[in-house]
């Protein structure tokens, strides 16, 4: 399986925030990186282009392809499990950051903000935290702007090159 990595915590912590700052750091820095987000509710789709009209008139998929981009929409009768979502991502990505999937067997980094969720979740394999508390855990502290370290900390961790 590819190296993945989950980022959870409560809605509105900042886990988004912190995976496009990562993203863009990675990204830098050479590393293909590819992204899995769970979304609790179905998702809307913007009627913004002819595509997703296409999609929104009961197309049961919709492919748009332009010379750099490709999207896929497609209906599905139950959601995908994360392994059927790894299975269609790329085999050349370096790193998979999931954003929530907090029940899956993954190294996972906790995101703790203080007037959202000021007591962790705690969830197994949580391997650090990102907080804006201070806290005394057996586990390495990161705050939200120490990205670069943050960056260092999963390079580390997956033993990237």
């Amino acid at each position: 399986m590819l190296n993945a990595l989950s980022f959870i915590g409560r809605h509105n912590a900042g886990k988004t925030t912190l995976l496009t700052n990562l993203i863009n750091l990675l990204s830098e820095n050479g590393y293909k990186v590819g992204v899995i987000k769970h979304a609790h509710a179905d998702l809307k789709i913007p009627l913004a282009k002819d595509s997703e009209k296409l999609f929104l008139a009961g197309a049961s998929q919709v492919y748009v392809s332009s010379p750099k981009i490709t999207i896929n929409y497609r209906r599905q009768a139950a959601e995908k499990t994360l392994t059927e979502l790894y299975e269609s991502l790329n085999n050349d990505l370096d790193l998979i950051l999931v954003e929530g999937f907090k029940e899956e067997d993954l190294p996972k980094i906790e995101v703790v903000r203080a007037e959202i969720n000021p007591t962790p979740i705690l969830a197994p394999n949580t391997i650090a935290l990102v907080t804006d508390i201070p806290m005394e855990l057996d586990l390495p502290i990161f705050g939200f702007t120490e990205i670069e370290l943050l960056l260092n900390f999963i390079i580390s961790y997956f033993n990237l090159q």
